[in-house]
């Protein structure tokens, strides 16, 4: 569901700037309120398989943000964040679900990922509306994350939230300017960095290394969304004129870069597949000599990621 959610996001963004893609993004917004939108009371859901999380709710608000329809969706896109702000605990942390599923669950994990998410969309939402109150909720979430994944990092580590806490802290600090959001984002990709490789020619710039097994297996979408993580980290170091951090971040970009171009199909290798057309451009999930870690199909985050990256390198570097 998630998955889905970023890339209609894609599309409404890629559809604010061709309007030939307006009425593919109108399609795609009628089938998620017919089949997956809810409402209880001023909260507004996302409902599939018997269950509601927040990351779906907060990719549905950032889809909403971000399409040129935003005033004929106000109503949900304000009920999605009430759901978002329900979910909110008196910390600033979130909880993971507005129904929960009937099986087991790691809550702290799943957390990796939404609170980041979630953050984001509130920001992103503060920014289409102006509305204060949303933006001092989501600083106030920030600060908890702050202390869990920065200052607690040795504790709870995983690479995942780093690129959703990098896009939410750099859009904090480039409205308020305090440097503890700042330095939470170098703190954060530094400790990122330890895992892309620099050393082997055939998977130069993925990120995964072999003593950190724990963090999952080489993945093109992880890799896209760190690849992007890095691109608003480096933004935020050429800002504050950090030499060190820019000459870092920039070669780890431009190492991460050519891997995504790496597993991208071209024409020729398109034509071993049925419908060569949909393959060409697409990101295969990983190219490796090893069997246990070569996978060539595709997945819709995979070339999703890697185009969020790919458009804000160009926005950065150009």
């Amino acid at each position: 569901m998630i998955r889905q959610f970023m890339a209609s996001r894609h599309l409404a963004e890629m559809s604010e700037e061709n309007t030939s893609l307006r009425s593919l993004h109108q399609k795609n917004l009628d089938y998620i309120f017919n089949h997956w939108y809810r409402e209880d009371g001023d909260i507004g859901y996302i409902y599939f398989n018997s269950k509601s999380k927040l990351g779906a709710m907060a990719m549905m608000l950032r889809t909403l943000v971000y399409s040129p329809f935003f005033d004929d969706y106000i109503k949900e896109a304000y009920r999605l964040v009430n759901c978002i702000l329900y979910l909110q605990k008196n910390d600033g942390s979130f909880n993971a679900w507005y129904i929960e599923p009937g099986y087991k669950y790691n809550e702290a994990y799943l957390l990796k990922f939404y609170s980041g998410e979630a953050i984001l969309s509130l920001i992103e939402f503060y920014e289409k509306t102006g509305n204060e109150t949303v933006l001092e909720k989501a600083i106030f979430a920030q600060d908890f994350y702050i202390e869990e994944y920065v200052t607690n990092m040795s504790k709870n580590y995983y690479p995942a939230y780093v690129p959703w806490h990098t896009q939410s802290l750099s859009k904090i600090y480039l409205i308020n300017g305090k440097q503890k959001y700042a330095e939470a984002i170098f703190i954060l990709n530094d400790e990122l960095l330890k895992i892309q490789d620099t050393e082997n020619n055939e998977t130069l710039g993925r990120f995964f290394n072999y003593s950190y097994r724990n963090y999952g297996k080489p993945h093109s979408s992880s890799d896209g969304v760190y690849t992007e993580g890095l691109a608003y980290a480096y933004e935020i170091a050429l800002n504050l004129n950090d030499e060190e951090h820019i000459n870092k971040y920039k070669t780890a970009i431009e190492l991460g870069s050519k891997n995504l171009i790496r597993l991208q199909y071209n024409e020729s290798e398109a034509q071993n597949y049925n419908h060569p057309e949909r393959i060409v451009g697409a990101l295969r999930i990983n190219n490796s000599r090893s069997p246990n870690i070569s996978r060539l199909n595709i997945r819709i985050d995979t070339t999703q990621h890697a185009m969020d990256g790919f458009r804000k390198i160009i926005s950065i570097f150009t």
